[in-house]
C-alpha cells in the first residue's frame, strides 16, 4: 500500500542540500527520522547529494542511516536509461 504522507515546493534550487531539508522536514512532521529504511530514487547527481546530507543528520541524532546502502535506485528509471 502507498500513502503520499507530504508534498512541498522546494524554494530555491533543487539541490540535494535543499532537497534533504525538506525530506527531513516531513520526517520530523511526522515522527519518522528513526524509521527511515531506504530511498527510491533515480540517479541523478543532486539526489546522491541528499542521501548524503540525510546521512549527515542522522548521524548527528544518533540514526543508523547509510547513504549507500539506503539508496534504492528506481528500476524503470535505469530501464528507460539504458
Amino acid at each position: 500500500e502507498e500513502l503520499l504522507i507530504n508534498f512541498r515546493e522546494i524554494i530555491g534550487k533543487h539541490s540535494g542540500a535543499n532537497l534533504a531539508e525538506a525530506v527531513w522536514g516531513t520526517l520530523e512532521l511526522y515522527g519518522l527520522k528513526n524509521w527511515i529504511m531506504g530511498v527510491v530514487c533515480d540517479n541523478v547527481t543532486n539526489n546522491d547529494t541528499l542521501l548524503e546530507s540525510l546521512e549527515k543528520k542522522c548521524a548527528a541524532e544518533g540514526i543508523d542511516f547509510l547513504h549507500k546502502k539506503a539508496w534504492i535506485h528506481c528500476l524503470p528509471h535505469i530501464v528507460h536509461l539504458s
